[in-house]
């Protein structure tokens, strides 16, 4: 009995954990993927004007690292995206506390964010254009624009959403405003601000592609501008796997982030 005991707590620390299933099955996906674009790329869709292979592009992107060029846009691609998305979270956080906080704020900004957010905003690029040039600034105001609203929609929505049963209990101990916003109102709302910014992601990335499509001298959207323009599917594809694993890696990060700030979110997301 003992043996059969022991033998089965062997082989379960041997069972791989529900991330590590994660893992290997997202792998996997990959993998499955990257193949599928090889085959498609060199036996279904062989003209290189409308498609290219996956060992194309990875020969695409070496060559442009070889010659540096790619450092170039890289560089500018990432602050634009940095300083219109940092502005963004800052922000949309900030006016989305206090829009859950008070009901007047509320009130008077709810409407404006609502028409603001179901509006197409990559519209407004023209207009950045003439008010900012064509410069840094613009690029930085579209990236804003675009990935404002979902931060400062999701950061009220959390702390509106609080229990009513923890903050009776806060009151019922005599806390103050200010701890009861930070220990109670803050942490609850961390998953909801997570998903606002992992949602904002995604909307600032296109901004940047956007916005490089426009009008721009320098960044990943504009080398996928010129290389469309030459019908050089490789570069073209090159860039947008760029931006995807730039999404990728980031997503990740703010995955990780959501755990380590709200490590009683990711055991229940761990548990289903």
């Amino acid at each position: 009995m003992a043996m059969v005991a022991t033998d089965r707590v062997i082989s379960a620390s041997k069972a791989p954990t529900a991330r590590q299933l994660a893992f290997r099955r997202a792998l996997i996906s990959i993998i499955f993927g990257i193949v599928a674009w090889e085959f498609i790329g060199r036996f279904v869709l062989t003209s290189n004007i409308l498609f290219a292979p996956f060992s194309d592009v990875i020969l695409a992107l070496w060559r442009s690292v070889e010659t540096g060029e790619l450092w170039i846009h890289l560089w500018m691609s990432a602050v634009e995206f940095f300083i219109g998305f940092g502005a963004a979270i800052v922000i949309g956080v900030a006016v989305g506390v206090l829009m859950g906080r008070f009901k007047t704020v509320f009130d008077y900004l709810d409407p404006w964010v609502s028409i603001l957010y179901s509006s197409p905003l990559v519209a407004l690029m023209p207009f950045y254009l003439l008010l900012f040039g064509v410069g840094l600034l613009s690029k930085v105001a579209i990236v804003y624009t675009v990935s404002i609203f979902p931060i400062l929609m999701n950061t009220c929505s959390g702390i509106r959403s609080t229990d009513r049963n923890l903050l009776e209990v806060a009151r019922s101990f005599s806390c103050n405003e200010m701890q009861t916003f930070t220990k109670i109102q803050i942490p609850s709302a961390l998953p909801f601000i997570v998903t606002g910014i992992r949602l904002g992601l995604g909307r600032a990335l296109t901004g940047v592609v956007v916005g490089e499509l426009f009008a721009s001298q320098a960044g990943v959207g504009y080398l996928i501008a010129t290389a469309g323009q030459s019908f050089d599917a490789a570069t073209v594809l090159m860039g947008v796997l760029i931006f995807t694993l730039a999404g990728l890696a980031l997503m990740t990060l703010l995955n990780w982030a959501g755990g380590y700030f709200a490590p009683w979110r990711a055991s229940m997301d761990e548990d289903r």
